[in-house]
């Protein structure tokens, strides 16, 4: 059986039940539509049961849509406005978080191109000063908020604010687990670990963080986009061409969505 990810489908009943009239439907009527959306679905995936009888994909779809309802993404049963028996309504928060995935589907152009994208490194073993904790910050995110931090960029000095920036996992697991834009150019303060030391930050607001299970590893990066040398990404701040970052911004919008 090939199930997709809990976060995902998730994700996409959350985008599916926007997409309504009001952002509201009868829970009933998402399992087909929904289930139209994963490819790799098989109809004997569909039609497979669980011990107590219920239909398997059923089941996940009502679990996704609880974590929806954890989240503050979709109103709790008898909840929202005009509450009606088995109907999932989307809340304002709901609404947001789907934009953001609108947002980055179009991308940030200049005159009409992309812009340039920036490498952000992220070693938890050398830092884990995250607000709370990183899985905070995945849930500020997945409400609908941006989650906004200083970064270090290494020596770079000329990055400008609307640049793409790209969350890269080093220490293990490897890949990219979020995105994010510069919102200032590079200034100077203390060294996250060093602060007798002074280092290179600028301002990034992050509208899309993903849990590290569902990282984007660096061997699919590498067939898609090998003109990176992903297994050789040790600092922050190395840069991305517009016509690269273009296409990363492609497999990024199709691998979250």
């Amino acid at each position: 059986m090939a199930f997709p990810h809990d976060d995902l489908i998730a994700e996409r009943l959350l985008q599916l039940l926007a997409s309504h009239p009001d952002g509201r439907s009868h829970g009933r009527k998402m399992y087909g539509p929904l289930a139209d959306t994963f490819a790799e679905l098989s109809s004997a995936d569909r039609e497979s049961r669980v011990p107590t009888g219920e239909l398997r994909w059923e089941s996940k779809v009502r679990f996704a849509r609880l974590k929806l309802v954890e989240r503050g993404l979709v109103y709790p049963a008898k909840e929202g406005p005009e509450p009606a028996r088995g109907v999932w309504i989307v809340t304002k928060a709901g609404f947001l978080a789907t934009d953001r995935v609108a947002n980055l589907r179009g991308s940030r152009s200049r005159l009409g191109r992309p812009a340039e994208g920036i490498l952000l490194g992220w070693n938890r073993a050398l830092w884990d000063g995250w607000d709370e904790t990183y899985e905070g910050a995945v849930n500020m995110v997945m409400s609908g908020a941006e989650y906004r931090a200083r970064w270090s960029v290494g020596t770079r000095r000329n990055v400008q604010p609307g640049t793409d920036a790209w969350l890269l996992r080093q220490g293990g697991p490897y890949g990219l687990l979020g995105h994010g834009t510069v919102l200032s150019e590079p200034f100077d303060d203390a060294h996250f670990e060093r602060p007798e030391k002074m280092s290179r930050y600028v301002e990034v607001a992050f509208d899309v963080l993903l849990e590290e299970a569902d990282i984007l590893d660096r061997d699919q990066l590498g067939l898609a986009i090998p003109e990176i040398s992903w297994r050789s990404q040790f600092q922050s701040g190395n840069r991305i061409s517009p016509d690269i970052n273009g296409r990363l911004l492609r497999l990024w919008s199709d691998y979250t969505t």
